[in-house]
């Protein structure tokens, strides 16, 4: 009985392609955005190397302060000494990092004054490979030792490497960074600035002294702070801890307020430093994509079903049952929503894979293409699309019902005439 189904859907496809393709499209478009929508999602939110601690860490931004009385002499940045006062001693904190903010970011390096190119050059502590984890080819990452001397070295990758000294093998070697020797410790394998928090070509040990400046009673510098909760402590409760931290340091100023947002990867990745809840956010638009070209398709499948009355009635004189006809224009409907489902999947990854610069990157997103493939299986959800999938395929099908239930009991006659 399957099989003659089929092959009646099939001879029904062909005399009305139109149908069927709209039919197929709406579907697969359908699962197409969401499926999309969730891979740039997951993709900038879900732990994955070398960002591996996304889901618990907090990142600071550059942090503002002013005159108390009148609002005066505003300016961002955030000095080591205003981030140690915040971020020194939280309970519910695993791991900080200071690390200096690098603007755009972009040094001279290479391994003389007439060879070097601009790279991108983060200045970070020991505690910022305990937060990001990188795969090291050669050496290791900063200890705890080299930190606190802040010594004149560096951690490059292996494109870095390869580039100028034609080898990994460079540990020990000098290479000027903003034409001042640095010695290297250690290479790590590179990756995709689409990893916008851990990519860097070349890492070098910051001297945290620079980070504070002489203004603003010492709030101002240049520090930035990744905090990582502990095992067991929610966001939340690190968050809330943070806040009474800045409250306590503003007051123990004089004249001075000082004000920090920390933010989440997903708040960061998405939404600047707003503290919406990304989640609910695509949650609604997950929906919206789904409801919209459902409503669309419900009239058009009873419109479809009601141009084939005359179809109906004649099977009917031939003594096909209701529950015949019902059944095979639920199935023929079921036919139509599983292709578009499949193509959808289908088109869902090639459109990843295809546009993962413009879909995963952001302004500071460089050099991808050479440098990123792409871990579909590490977010791709399968349960994602069997949910997006069963949506479409019950709308489809509650959109049926009706139409499918007038059109099985309609007398014959009126059938047979179009009625």
């Amino acid at each position: 009985m399957i099989l003659h189904y089929c092959r009646q859907a099939a001879r029904l496809w062909r005399s009305n392609p139109l149908f069927s393709i709209i039919a197929i499209l709406a579907t697969a478009l359908t699962i197409t955005f969401v499926m999309a929508l969730y891979m740039v999602y997951a993709f900038r939110t879900a732990d994955m190397k070398p960002e591996v601690n996304r889901s618990r860490t907090l990142f600071s931004d550059r942090g503002y302060s002013y005159l108390t009385r009148d609002r005066s002499q505003a300016n961002t940045g955030m000095s080591y000494t205003a981030a140690k006062s915040i971020f020194g001693n939280l309970q519910h904190a695993e791991t900080v990092s200071y690390f200096a903010n690098k603007g755009e970011g972009a040094g001279f390096v290479g391994t003389s004054r007439a060879n070097f190119e601009k790279k991108i050059v983060s200045p970070v502590d020991d505690n910022y490979f305990r937060i990001f984890r990188f795969d090291f080819v050669a050496g290791g990452a900063f200890t705890s030792e080299q930190a606190d001397a802040a010594r004149r070295e560096a951690i490059i990758t292996d494109r870095v490497a390869m580039q100028f000294f034609g080898t990994t093998d460079v540990v020990g070697k000098n290479i000027m960074i903003m034409f001042t020797d640095y010695r290297i410790t250690g290479v790590v394998r590179a990756v995709s600035s689409l990893f916008n928090k851990a990519y860097s070509d070349v890492w070098t040990v910051v001297d945290k002294n620079t980070m504070t400046w002489e203004y603003s009673e010492g709030l101002r510098g240049n520090c930035l702070v990744a905090a990582t909760a502990k095992r067991g402590s929610s966001l939340k409760a690190l968050h809330d801890e943070i806040d009474e931290n800045i409250a306590a340091l503003n007051g123990n100023l004089r004249e001075f307020t000082f004000e920090q947002t920390v933010h989440t990867q997903a708040q960061a990745s998405f939404f600047g430093n707003d503290r919406g809840n990304p989640v609910r956010i695509f949650i609604a638009l997950i929906f919206v994509l789904l409801i919209v070209p459902a409503i669309n398709m419900s009239g058009l499948l009873s419109t479809q079903i009601k141009k084939r009355n005359s179809e109906t009635g004649i099977r009917k004189a031939y003594g096909a049952s209701n529950r015949q006809i019902g059944g095979q224009l639920l199935f023929e409907n079921l036919l139509l929503t599983l292709a578009g489902g499949v193509m959808g999947l289908l088109l869902s990854v090639v459109a990843v894979h295809l546009f993962k610069d413009v879909l995963l990157g952001d302004l500071m997103t460089v050099n991808v293409g050479g440098s990123f493939r792409l871990p579909l299986t590490a977010f791709f959800r399968p349960l994602l699309f069997v949910s997006a999938f069963a949506f479409c395929l019950i709308i489809n099908l509650l959109s049926a019902i009706i139409p499918v239930w007038n059109a099985s009991r309609t007398p014959i006659i009126e059938t047979i005439k179009g009625e």
